[in-house]
């Protein structure tokens, strides 16, 4: 899912919580960067195998990247390596509910990266991706394996 539907659909769904619930302005505001910031690990991985800052090359090589893979046939993708998004799985929610009991500012953050990934299962489902690619990244680690890298060239 684009940045841009993320923070829309984290503004309107953190409005919603901040109206019904009676949390604080502050609060309201964790949950909605939370909502869109967890896809730093996108810029972070990019960094890292690219060793560019540039967030605009970042950003051109997560959707070229994404379309590609679209257009690649369902079975064929089984054959690619998907990449290991460190803050998009259950390892990253079982952290954040353990720091969570220590601390409420890590539950506001646990809603906020909650609503992102719901709405990154909605379209997965939409691009009928098997669930775990966003379930648990060690399972992603463990399937990349043998597999090979989508070339954007």
């Amino acid at each position: 899912m684009h940045p841009k539907h993320h923070i829309l659909l984290g503004a309107i769904t953190t409005f919603l919580i901040f109206l019904i619930s009676g949390i604080n302005s502050l609060e309201a505001s964790i949950i909605f960067l939370a909502s869109f910031l967890i896809d730093i690990d996108h810029y972070l991985i990019y960094i890292i195998s690219s060793k560019n800052i540039s967030l605009k090359k970042a950003r051109n090589y997560f959707f070229n990247w994404r379309k590609k893979w679209l257009e690649m046939p369902i079975k064929k993708r089984e054959n690619y390596k998907r990449p290991i998004l460190f803050l998009h799985g259950i390892e990253f929610v079982l952290l954040l509910i353990i720091l969570g009991i220590f601390n409420n500012l890590f539950l506001f953050i646990l809603i906020g990266i909650t609503m992102h990934l719901f709405f990154d299962y909605m379209d997965i489902l939409i691009v009928q991706e098997p669930l775990y690619c966003k379930f648990s990244q060690v399972y992603v680690h463990m399937t990349n394996k043998r597999k090979k890298s989508v070339s954007l060239v």
